[in-house]
């Protein structure tokens, strides 16, 4: 009763775990969040009450109505920049609640 297994290389392994759906999905939440208070800084983070990473979209509370419509004019900017920021086009929409 032997057993035949495959040698794989450790860095093939990890590939194989994170590559699975629910964990990429929540790796892309993780990035791109951190990605998120990188370019928006210290002052908007502090009007900042959630943030969440849903299929595409980058959902953003804030505490500050007139914060919210000035980031909704620059909106398409902070999208490019968080997109630069990750090497990949992760983030399809914003969304200022």
């Amino acid at each position: 009763m032997t057993k035949n297994y495959k040698i794989k290389k450790v860095s093939s392994v990890i590939k194989d775990i994170i590559n699975q759906e629910q964990l990429i999905d929540g790796i892309n939440n993780i990035k791109v969040i951190n990605s998120w208070k990188k370019i928006a800084g210290k002052n908007i983070i502090s009007y900042t009450m959630n943030m969440k990473f849903i299929n595409g979209n980058l959902y953003i509370k804030l505490k500050s109505a007139p914060l919210r419509n000035e980031l909704n004019f620059n909106k398409q900017n902070l999208l490019n920049e968080i997109n630069e920021d990750l090497k990949e086009k992760i983030v399809k929409k914003i969304i200022f609640n």
